[in-house]
């Protein structure tokens, strides 16, 4: 009788969760989609002045991203349909055609600001694809190896190999701060499916003196960290992107100047709309209102781990992980660059930055945390630890 209970135990939660498409972490998806309103309103403060000089369309790029956001929730709902295990398939593929994608970028990339990150007249970034299709692939390569990965052989040197390819690829863009990310969400994922201490440990240390080396070689990177540097010692110092967002920050107060009345968007904030959103949320809301988005930020990512923890089995574990800490990750640099907390470079923050791309990916991220999360609403809480398949 023990193998019939022990298959049982396997398949229930299948069969439940055919039956329970939609019972997901409502209190996960009431943040998202207040995130959501959050950053239209955002995208349309920031973008209709641009709309209607270039485009003569006050609501030309809000109606761009309210397109991406419609098509991010009909591949939630597609995504819904089917076992989360299903993307255990397409993470091979996915990686695959993610590395070509950036191969292909190093040589037919349209080059914006001195970097070659997207395609078809700027409106694909590759690097976006490349955080989600680590998260899968790598999730599915630790949950494979279960806890052969405290092996040398099974774990550091392929985990390094498969890290270190990605990473490559971003850099020679240059795109060094997307590098950093995905680098972190690898190592992150390492760590928690359980390497062995050591290797974590010699994995930080190599993969930080990686960063330092690029951040000397990169002349872009370089430049970056001296003015930061010379920031430290005087604001007034500070590269002109860095004070023109402090001084949004400073001007929205407590309470902010309104929503649609900050000035810095008209031009003196370099990209208010993508990279220095953030700092026209201090202007306009204040400090109040950007706090208020923190604690948006913080209570999706409480979600998110919470979803992560109710997992029914390992890979599950590591997917909600993913994509959790790659969404707080990204929200977090994004910030400490607006607020000169460290170098300034490009990062958009989830939700608010204007782009399709990056609308698009994260809304999927979304999905598979939700995907993830009906599983927990069932009630039963199977052990993660599984021998792999």
């Amino acid at each position: 009788m023990a193998p019939i209970n022990v298959v049982k135990q396997r398949r229930e939660p299948l069969l439940a969760t055919s039956r329970n498409k939609y019972n997901v972490d409502y209190w996960l998806l009431l943040g998202a989609a207040a995130l959501l309103v959050f950053g239209f309103l955002m995208v349309y403060s920031t973008t209709f002045d641009l709309g209607f000089r270039f485009k003569d369309n006050p609501v030309y790029y809000m109606t761009r991203q309210v397109g991406a956001m419609v098509l991010g929730v009909g591949l939630i709902a597609l995504m819904m349909q089917f076992d989360y295990h299903a993307l255990r398939i397409l993470s091979v593929p996915l990686i695959v055609m993610t590395i070509v994608l950036l191969v292909f970028l190093l040589f037919f990339g349209q080059v914006n600001y001195g970097a070659a990150r997207a395609l078809s007249q700027g409106s694909y970034q590759p690097s976006e694809l490349a955080k989600l299709a680590t998260i899968l692939y790598i999730a599915h390569w630790l949950h494979s190896k279960g806890d052969r990965i405290k092996q040398v052989n099974y774990g550091l040197l392929p985990f390094s190999i498969i890290t270190g390819v990605m990473f490559a690829l971003i850099v020679l863009q240059p795109a060094l701060s997307t590098a950093i990310l995905v680098g972190l969400i690898s190592f992150t994922l390492f760590f928690v499916a359980g390497a062995d201490l050591k290797q974590v440990l010699l994995v930080g240390l190599v993969a930080g003196g990686v960063v330092l080396l690029m951040m000397t070689i990169l002349p872009h990177a370089a430049q970056r960290v001296s003015d930061f540097r010379a920031a430290l010692e005087d604001p007034f110092q500070a590269s002109y992107q860095v004070r023109q967002a402090l001084a949004a920050l400073a001007q929205g107060g407590l309470f902010g100047v309104g929503l649609g009345e900050g000035g810095q968007k008209f031009g003196p904030l370099p990209l208010a709309h993508t990279d220095g959103v953030f700092a026209i949320v201090g202007e306009e809301l204040g400090l109040f209102g950007a706090l208020g988005l923190i604690a948006l930020f913080c209570f999706l990512a409480y979600r998110g781990f919470r979803v992560a923890t109710r997992a029914r089995d390992t890979y599950g574990f590591l997917l909600a992980v993913g994509v959790t800490v790659w969404i707080a990750y990204q929200a977090l640099i994004n910030l400490a660059v607006i607020t000169s907390t460290i170098p300034f470079t490009g990062m958009p923050l989830p939700f608010l930055s204007y782009g399709g791309s990056s609308m698009l990916i994260t809304l999927v991220g979304i999905g598979i945390l939700l995907n993830v999360s009906r599983d927990g609403a069932l009630g039963g809480r199977p052990p993660r630890r599984q021998q792999p398949d």
